[in-house]
């Protein structure tokens, strides 16, 4: 279960595109803590999330906003300072990977626009994490990064996604580079090279990350080169 917790959020924009953020990524919940923004206002920015927008809880204490979950986690992009404990962070992508999918409900908070979460607010999760950036300029906007956490969760919440092509199965690029290698073997005149070739197709594949779509495509024209060859032969 993963519950988005918004603290103190003060524009409407992005309110709206966070909300419909969280649709795009399938998150159960959102808790408002004590929000400046309109969320009526909010609803003309969520597009698809305006229902998740509506459902949302909100309330006016941090405390009522984590009740029930088994991990809490702080977002802040300062991350890092020597001598300070609250500001010893795990990066994004170390989180997502080895904390995240060993926790079974979390709430991932993020704060104000302004000033983003203050120390006691931190003090409140069990992980604090950061998004690396650049140096000089770290900050990100908050709908930025609510959209960047839930896309490296969402890799991790072994949910299909449908907008994605199948990729060619394994069977299915063997069968294309046995024609390759049927061709290489009309074409061309020694062992050495028909292997090099074999290789090289062989990688050609390997990097393509063809669709089944493509690799059918591919399939039907390569059986028309080798017919082609064979006619020219005879």
């Amino acid at each position: 279960m993963l519950r988005i917790v918004l603290v103190g959020i003060e524009g409407p924009v992005n309110l709206g595109v966070i909300a419909r953020t969280c649709v795009n990524f399938n998150v159960d919940e959102l808790y408002i803590v004590k929000p400046i923004a309109s969320i009526e206002e909010a609803l003309n920015y969520a597009a698809r999330g305006r229902d998740f927008l509506l459902k949302a809880r909100v309330t006016d204490s941090l405390e009522e906003a984590i009740k029930g979950v088994d991990l809490v986690v702080a977002t802040s992009d300062e991350g890092y300072s020597a001598g300070d404990m609250l500001r010893q962070a795990v990066d994004l992508n170390g989180f997502a990977e080895k904390i995240f999918p060993r926790t079974r409900s979390v709430a991932i908070l993020f704060g104000r626009e302004s000033t983003g979460l203050t120390r006691e607010e931190i003090s409140k999760a069990d992980v604090l994490v950061t998004i690396p950036a650049n140096p000089s300029y770290p900050a990100l906007n908050i709908s930025q990064a609510v959209a960047i956490v839930l896309w490296e969760l969402w890799k991790q919440r072994s949910i299909t996604a449908t907008n994605i092509p199948p990729l060619a199965s394994k069977e299915t690029l063997r069968q294309l580079l046995d024609l390759t290698v049927e061709i290489s073997k009309l074409v061309m005149t020694t062992e050495d090279k028909i292997t090099r070739s074999r290789i090289l197709w062989r990688r050609i594949l390997g990097k393509a990350l063809l669709t089944e779509k493509e690799a059918a495509l591919l399939r039907y024209w390569l059986q028309r080169v080798r017919r082609h060859i064979s006619s020219d032969k005879t």
